[in-house]
């Protein structure tokens, strides 16, 4: 059984510092995000991941477009989540800003009112592992109410306080894709063997998979095979 839609536009973020920086392909390498689309006065309140992300979005949907959104991150704003942590256990007053966007979501919600956008939102959170949940997501989404969908999957490193319990990812990064059921680029989904002859695909330490799949759709490779929960799926380009 497989499972086929296509994606329209695609992008995505890593920074210069990181093992990506020599692979360009269909990446945006730089130190910062590119903020030149979000407003100034929204801008001032973003840090790297909020920017990432809000970046991302404003790539690949305009102002009242109302196109649903699907937000993938592991750990969310966990720079505002720990610095809240760190306040409270001090016994020092919390940032109402911060605060209020250490939520999970909180970015999307924003970008929402941002750009007016009154559609569906899913937020999702999925380890080390979100893309193949992302995409499944927005495919579900998808109908004749909703033509396309935008997927978001962002990260940035873990702070200090962490890093001997968790070290992923390494790097910061940002990816958006935006699903469609027919235009672009045709792809089908599906499981693939997982044999002693075809063991799960490798996947490096330092490999971000969604940076990954980005450099696939922006390349002439066929096929991108990638591990999830113990099982191989196939993306193909039909």
């Amino acid at each position: 059984m497989s499972i086929t839609f296509a994606i329209s536009e695609w992008s995505g973020w890593a920074p210069t510092d990181s093992s990506y920086a020599d692979d360009t392909t269909g990446l945006r390498i730089s130190d910062a995000p590119d903020v030149s689309l979000i407003p100034p006065m929204l801008r001032r309140r973003l840090n790297l991941l909020g920017r990432s992300c809000a970046s991302e979005i404003m790539k690949h949907s305009a102002p009242k477009e109302n196109v649903p959104l699907v937000y993938c991150s592991q750990h969310g704003d966990i720079t505002r989540t720990v610095g809240i942590l760190m306040a409270l256990a001090n016994n020092e007053p919390v940032s109402p800003m911060h605060f209020s966007l250490a939520v999970h979501n909180a970015i999307t919600g924003v970008m929402s009112i941002q750009n007016e956008n009154r559609a569906n939102i899913s937020a999702i959170a999925a380890g080390q592992e979100g893309l193949l949940p992302t995409i499944l997501e927005a495919v579900g989404i998808l109908s004749i109410e909703h033509p396309k969908v935008l997927c978001v999957i962002c990260d940035v490193p873990l702070p200090d306080i962490y890093q001997e319990h968790e070290g992923k990812p390494e790097t910061a990064f940002a990816v958006s894709f935006l699903l469609t059921r027919d235009q672009g680029t045709l792809i089908e989904l599906k499981t693939a063997p997982t044999t002693p002859t075809a063991p799960l695909s490798p996947v490096g330490s330092a490999s971000i998979l969604p940076l990954d799949f980005i450099n696939f759709l922006s390349s002439g490779t066929k096929i991108f095979l990638f591990p999830h929960n113990g099982c191989n799926w196939s993306i193909r380009k039909v």
